[in-house]
């Protein structure tokens, strides 16, 4: 398991590393604006941030899912993922959240808006974006 979470966070830190590095290392245009990556990632605590925020940065494809029938599998296993996650480490807040999810989207954003910054479920849901708190929200709901 220890393994999998090094590489997880190694992959991570390559890819913004790539995707900083590679279009500023291309000199192809003297004028080219270089390309800084969406995620800004603070230190984490423990292994499970790093999981959690690793499998959200890989799912961030773009593939078409809906929150029903998720034809993507990578997005519905970090869904299943954040929603251990809530259960496992923030046990106080997750019969908030499935309260939440019950009321409906504006309702989930509400609490996740009520997390601290930091919180690595907050991170993960807003850079996941709309299609995997969708499917979060009907995890929640079951």
């Amino acid at each position: 398991m220890t393994s999998k979470l090094r590489i997880a966070a190694a992959t991570v830190t390559a890819a913004l590393a790539l995707g900083v590095a590679a279009p500023m290392a291309n000199a192809v245009e003297a004028s080219r604006t270089p390309v800084v990556s969406a995620a800004q990632v603070e230190a984490v605590t423990n292994p499970a941030q790093v999981n959690a925020i690793s499998t959200a940065l890989a799912s961030q494809r773009g593939e078409a899912v809906t929150a029903k029938a998720a034809t993507n599998p990578d997005l519905l296993e970090a869904a299943k993922d954040i929603v251990a996650y809530i259960k496992k480490y923030l046990a106080k807040e997750y019969s908030k959240a499935k309260a939440a999810a019950k009321k409906g989207y504006a309702a989930f954003i509400k609490w996740v808006k009520s997390l601290k910054p930091d919180n690595p479920v907050r991170i993960v849901l807003e850079i996941g974006g709309k299609k995997l708190i969708e499917i979060v929200i009907t995890l929640l709901k079951k």
